[in-house]
């Protein structure tokens, strides 16, 4: 797909199928994040794939924006492995690696 055909057209979804991805999907999805550029490579994300209904019961109980959906990515970040803009603020740069492996994530699952 054209990367502006991509953009023009990608949407937020609020209401699911039931039907879980299958392992294939996620993992085609997964790829797209790990292609995401971070600071100096270092690679701080952690993406949990929640699959059970264990699991996604927790985050329901974490918060009301999960929309019953069947599958849930969780993007996260260790602060210990962030590149360190220490020259002139100090700041991490693991918050902006996070949201940029999301917008991956978020594109490679529309594609």
């Amino acid at each position: 797909m054209e990367f502006t055909k991509l953009i023009n057209e990608r949407y937020s979804v609020r209401k699911f199928k039931p039907e879980k991805l299958q392992k294939e999907v996620i993992d085609k999805i997964l790829a797209c994040g790990h292609l995401a550029p971070t600071g100096c490579n270092f690679q701080p994300q952690r993406i949990l794939v929640l699959t059970e209904e264990n699991s996604l019961n927790k985050l329901k109980n974490c918060t009301k924006c999960h929309f019953d959906a069947p599958n849930a990515m969780i993007i996260c970040y260790n602060k210990d492995e962030s590149w360190v803009r220490r020259r002139y603020d100090g700041a991490l740069s693991a918050p902006v690696d996070a949201s940029i492996v999301t917008t991956y994530l978020m594109q490679g699952a529309w594609d």
